[in-house]
């Protein structure tokens, strides 16, 4: 048998077992990172690995089934990074919003405090002259 008579048939075993996953559907079994594995299919079809690179027939069949078994794995891929990414910077956004809003809460709650803290010394001052004369101080 010639190169091209092996070439052809290693192409009908590979048709053929796409053919068997699709009708026993248990294709999901031979997923690798969203290609066929490729060891497995060698293992089963009985042919070296290097037949799932050179044969172009092979390789066709292969493209064709990974494409319509696992989809087109760029596209679902960067699909689902641009949603994380959206989702992520939106979660983003909100958490700066916060911490917006609790940095001008701060600010307020410091001023206030600082009036506060006046206002205390003011009438430690005026509590420390009623205790020690008895009378109110007259700049009440």
């Amino acid at each position: 048998m010639n190169g091209k008579q092996k070439g052809k048939l290693y192409a009908e075993r590979v048709e053929n077992w796409i053919a068997q996953r699709d009708k026993a559907g248990d294709f999901h079994e031979y997923n690798n990172g969203g290609k066929i594995n490729r060891a497995a299919l060698c293992a089963e079809l009985d042919f070296s690995r290097s037949v799932t690179t050179q044969n172009l027939t092979v390789r066709d069949f292969l493209d064709k089934a990974e494409k319509r078994w696992f989809g087109e794995k760029e596209k679902t891929d960067s699909k689902a990074h641009e949603a994380a990414r959206e989702r992520s910077e939106k979660r983003a956004n909100q958490r700066a919003s916060e911490v917006s809003k609790l940095e001008d809460e701060i600010a307020k709650l410091k001023a206030e405090n600082a009036t506060l803290r006046k206002q205390l010394e003011r009438f430690s001052a005026i509590d420390e002259v009623i205790q020690q004369t008895g009378m109110a101080p007259r700049s009440c």
